[in-house]
């Protein structure tokens, strides 16, 4: 049980890391402004809202549960104590 789940974390964090790496940065050109502006003025808003949906579908894919579950019987528990003669 415990493997899945680690292999299951060991893939989201590799992805999570490789989404937020540096190289997909455009480097910086010499002589232009590099500040907040421009950064405000990317296009790269699309990784912020997938990075967004790809948690929430994570969220809703862990916690969706089918609901089909048999109902859980128990055997009825009788004490039965030894006789001596």
């Amino acid at each position: 049980m415990r493997r899945p789940i680690t292999t299951t974390g060991t893939i989201v964090i590799a992805i999570a890391l490789t989404l937020s790496s540096p190289t997909w940065a455009e480097p910086l050109a010499p002589g232009k402004p590099a500040g907040v502006q421009a950064a405000q003025m990317s296009d790269k808003e699309w990784l912020v809202f997938g990075g967004v949906g790809l948690l929430v579908a994570g969220i809703l894919v862990a916690t969706a549960g089918s609901g089909d579950h048999a109902a859980v019987t128990t055997q009825p528990i009788t004490v039965v104590s030894p006789t001596t003669t």
